[in-house]
């Protein structure tokens, strides 16, 4: 019997340090975990001040874009007149032109 005493003790004794083994393992496990999730729950902190920084970026952006945005209405508008000042000039020198001719031809 006492053979057997010493086998059960042996055994509770191994069960309860493979016990300890786990839970110490697991203890690791958790606080790795919980050390990851701290930082996660922090950056979600960070995120309102993106946010503003943000919106403040596309408030700027608002502001100063119809001051260098052309549209292509405006664009069309501004070729079509500079094309007419241009065709209108080309014409004026064309008369010219003739007119020069003309005066060569009746001064020979």
């Amino acid at each position: 019997m006492a053979e057997h005493w010493q086998i059960f003790v042996a055994l509770v004794a191994l069960v309860a340090a493979w016990s300890m083994i786990i839970i110490v393992t697991m203890r690791i496990m958790m606080t790795k975990c919980i050390g990851d999730l701290e930082k996660k729950v922090a950056a979600f902190g960070e995120i309102p001040k993106d946010y503003q920084n943000l919106e403040r970026a596309l408030m700027q952006l608002k502001a100063d874009l119809p001051l260098s945005y052309v549209r292509k209405e405006d664009f069309v508008r501004f070729d079509v007149v500079i094309n007419t000042k241009l065709d209108r000039l080309r014409d004026l020198i064309e008369s010219l032109r003739e007119r020069r001719q003309e005066k060569r031809q009746e001064d020979n």
